[in-house]
């Protein structure tokens, strides 16, 4: 934020000011010049705003490819893996009940009520190293977990680090649509 306060000072002292000291001083100002100055201050507060979210999709975890993450995705399907069969097994899911959220650096999984609000969940912190997310609630954490998104659904497969006897099969695909309701 620092880089986008000085490079703010800097337009205003060295075009803004001018400017205007310029149209304030100059008694007959030409229509067009003041047309062009006027362009001139839109096209620096789009460069302007443009560099602020380009600085802060840069400070999400994963950086660029880590901020399409951001929002609220809601689960789709469940499948668990049959090492047996050597493939997937869908699990019934209740339809647009079940969400995961992603905002800045921080991390929550919940459930919505009847009218489709989110009930209260604890935040916690996560990060994104490549294909790899590393949640770090407790109940998620026990996981090995890697994402992707695939036309337009985010793809979340876990795989628990220290399988257990009673769990025979320790690998679940998330797949999630972001919510646009």
């Amino acid at each position: 934020m620092r880089f986008l306060k000085w490079l703010a000072i800097i337009i205003i002292c060295f075009f803004v000011l001018p400017v205007f000291l310029y149209l304030f001083s100059y008694k007959g100002a030409d229509p067009q010049i003041i047309a062009n100055i006027i362009i001139s201050i839109i096209i620096l507060l789009v460069a302007f705003t443009i560099v602020k979210q380009y600085i802060n999709k840069s400070r999400l975890p994963g950086g660029f490819r880590g901020a399409v993450l951001q929002g609220i995705w809601v689960l789709e399907k469940h499948l668990r893996f049959d090492r047996v069969l050597k493939k997937y097994e869908a699990l019934p899911v209740e339809e647009k009940k079940n969400y995961f959220e992603f905002k800045g650096s921080n991390f929550r999984s919940g459930d919505f009520d009847k009218k489709l609000k989110q009930l209260p969940a604890e935040y916690s912190p996560f990060s994104v190293d490549g294909n790899k997310i590393v949640l770090e609630s407790e109940f998620l954490k026990r996981a090995h977990w890697e994402w992707i998104i695939k036309n337009g659904r985010l793809e979340l497969t876990g795989e628990i680090a220290v399988p257990s006897k009673s769990i025979q099969n320790n690998k679940n695909l998330f797949i999630f649509y972001k919510i646009n309701w």
